[in-house]
């Protein structure tokens, strides 16, 4: 809502006012600091680089970025091209803005989310459940102390059907990135190395007759080759560490000799952190696998599509709402 020269916006149970002129990027980095305190960031420049949560680390090179000359003009007005750690820090914040805008996060999420050991797995579950807000789903948040034992992430009810679906995410930890201590190079990260993760999470299966999609994020230091219309477009095939994923999955939902609790999995790669601090942000990218032998099918549900769209177009971020 904007009156004279001041611009509301409501997020759950606050009222947000900004002059007019402001950003809504400026209003997302405003979101993101009162979400998970003023106190916590001061508390992270305090500590050595190294010990510092890549949160920090990303709203240091996005601001480090605006102090630049703007570079790149859409017509209305001079912005700046997104290297990948800025990148990653917008698509954050509007993660959180989409999470936010009807309820409040469960305090243990922000927690994880700022534990450094903890981050990635929370940072994962935080883009995934945005996607499913953008896509119109409601989300039903499972407290581990309220729910012990094997349980999906969150149930997602998709506004437009009734449906419901349990969701899992995992995300693979790499030498280098997201906290996780070590160097990276693409010989050792370019891997589909990801199926302890599908095996765990295949163990959260809910129970019954509610479909069950598995998200896994590769985090290798791949993007899509420049050009293409949109990183869906990407053939598997030419993908190879995208290709090895597949085929195993092939070969598990082969073997099987019954239904399998997933209907499908979901490969992503949103790795705009592997960028840096000088260049444009690589690209993201993302596969979706239906089993061949669901026990529950939704190869032709219509919240499938909706989840596609909005994968498809993950990292845009408009310039004002």
């Amino acid at each position: 809502m904007v009156q004279g020269d001041t611009r509301f916006r409501f997020v759950w149970n606050h009222l947000w006012h900004y002059p007019q002129h402001e950003t809504f990027h400026e209003f997302l980095d405003a979101l993101v600091v009162s979400t998970l305190g003023k106190d916590w960031f001061e508390q992270q420049l305090l500590l050595p680089l190294k010990n510092q949560n890549a949160i920090l680390k990303w709203r240091t090179a996005m601001l480090e970025l605006l102090r630049r000359p703007g570079d790149a003009d859409d017509g209305v007005s001079a912005g700046h091209t997104l290297t990948g750690p800025a990148k990653a820090y917008q698509c954050f914040a509007y993660d959180l803005y989409w999470l936010q805008l009807f309820h409040r996060l469960p305090e243990t999420l922000i927690a994880r989310l700022k534990d450094f050991r903890a981050f990635q797995g929370a940072r994962y579950e935080v883009l995934v459940a945005a996607v499913f807000a953008r896509a119109g789903f409601e989300i039903e948040w499972i407290d581990d102390d309220a729910a012990p034992g094997k349980h999906p992430e969150f149930i997602a009810t998709h506004r437009r059907t009734g449906k419901k679906v349990g969701v899992e995410t995992k995300s693979r930890q790499r030498p280098g990135a997201m906290n996780y201590i070590g160097t990276f190079s693409r010989e050792t990260h370019l891997k589909g190395d990801v199926f302890d993760l599908y095996d765990k999470a295949v163990q959260q299966a809910p129970e019954g007759q509610l479909p069950f999609l598995i998200f896994i994020d590769a985090n290798v230091p791949d993007s899509p080759e420049k050009g293409l219309p949109s990183y869906s477009d990407i053939p598997v095939d030419t993908v190879s560490w995208m290709k090895e994923i597949r085929d195993r999955l092939l070969e598990i939902w082969s073997a099987a000799t019954e239904s399998t609790p997933e209907s499908a999995v979901f490969i992503t790669n949103l790795a705009y952190y592997y960028g840096d601090n000088d260049k444009p942000s690589p690209g993201g990218m993302g596969s979706f696998f239906p089993s061949t032998r669901p026990r529950v099918p939704i190869l032709e549900d219509p919240m499938v599509a909706d989840i596609l769209y909005c994968l498809q177009t993950y990292d845009t971020v408009p310039r004002q709402i």
